[in-house]
């Protein structure tokens, strides 16, 4: 029995400002570890809520890839595919919150474990039968070892097994046209795409992200627009649904949309009806902002379902 789903990427640590407002050019109190990186975020969220789910990255020797890899086995997720560098240390990501709701992020990847992924760590072997790979641009634009594995693993994938592919781009460290060029060998093969606001628009050179998520729905692929607290908008070929989002008290936004994607991919795995999966994510991502730490809040299958029953 092969995994439903398979995933790659950097394996971080987070560790945050415990105030608001502290830039992270001046001393001031930090919070963390806590487990982290997009795909990880993605996964962990799938693996608590019943599916089951691979991760391939690399850690290095310490405690931060420890803190990484102990926790998604703990929500259910099978590591054996996660590296241990002897050398590079683990990734981190430093973040610091302003009272505007925005964010900083300052990142030790590239040159971390993280960047230290090649096509080699990718076993085709190990996750033929895989129900659907997911991919995200961010572990894409890492460097171009990353970029190639990604290729690999999708390239060489039975046609059988679907392609997940959230952008998550970075675009302040790479122009348009470059990711356009390293993303599309996966956006062509993929089968749902999830992306955030503005991300419709720099991939499809259309005029709205709603005339770029209809020109992707149009070639056959489910489209997930993610917009945040006004919950998601969900293109297929035949129709379009908006499925509102739950309100509830904001700790920490970071993880949200991967939390997301990961419920939403768990449903979609299970059968569940279009507007169902969206409702499904939307409480899935709604709930992981309550608690601090990109991991933390993500809830398990008993507890989303409760949530379900309560804002029925």
């Amino acid at each position: 029995m092969g995994f439903d789903i398979v995933t790659m990427g950097p394996l971080i640590c987070e560790v945050m400002r415990k105030e608001l407002d502290k830039p992270l050019d001046a001393p001031a109190d930090f919070t963390g570890p806590y487990p982290s990186g997009d795909a990880a975020i993605m996964l962990n969220a799938a693996a608590k809520l019943g599916a089951k789910c691979a991760m391939i990255g690399v850690v290095g020797n310490d405690g931060f890839g420890r803190c990484v890899t102990n926790r998604l086995e703990e929500s259910g997720a099978d590591c054996s595919m996660v590296r241990i560098h002897p050398e590079a240390a683990t990734g981190v990501a430093f973040v610091c919150y302003y009272s505007d709701g925005s964010r900083n992020f300052l990142y030790h990847v590239h040159h971390a474990a993280p960047g230290m992924l090649t096509p080699k760590d990718v076993d085709m072997e190990k996750i033929k039968g895989a129900k659907w790979i997911h991919v995200s641009g961010f572990t894409m634009s890492t460097n171009q070892d990353s970029a190639e594995a990604v290729y690999k693993m999708v390239r060489e994938a039975s046609p059988e097994t679907k392609v997940c592919f959230d952008p998550n781009i970075r675009p302040e460290a790479l122009s348009v046209e470059e990711i356009r060029r390293l993303c599309m060998p996966v956006l062509e093969r993929a089968d749902l795409v999830l992306p955030s606001k503005s991300e419709a628009v720099m991939f499809t050179g259309a005029a709205t992200d709603d005339e770029g998520c209809r020109l992707w729905a149009s070639q056959g692929k489910i489209v997930i627009l993610k917009n945040g607290e006004a919950g998601c908008r969900i293109y297929t070929k035949d129709e379009v649904v908006d499925v509102p989002s739950f309100q509830v008290e904001e700790v920490d936004p970071t993880g949200a949309g991967d939390t997301f994607c990961g419920a939403f991919l768990t449903a979609l795995i299970e059968g569940k009806s279009i507007r169902e999966c969206g409702r499904f994510a939307n409480a899935a991502g709604a709930m992981s902002v309550r608690r601090q730490g990109p991991m933390e809040g993500a809830p398990s299958r008993a507890e989303l379902e409760a949530f379900l029953e309560e804002h029925k």
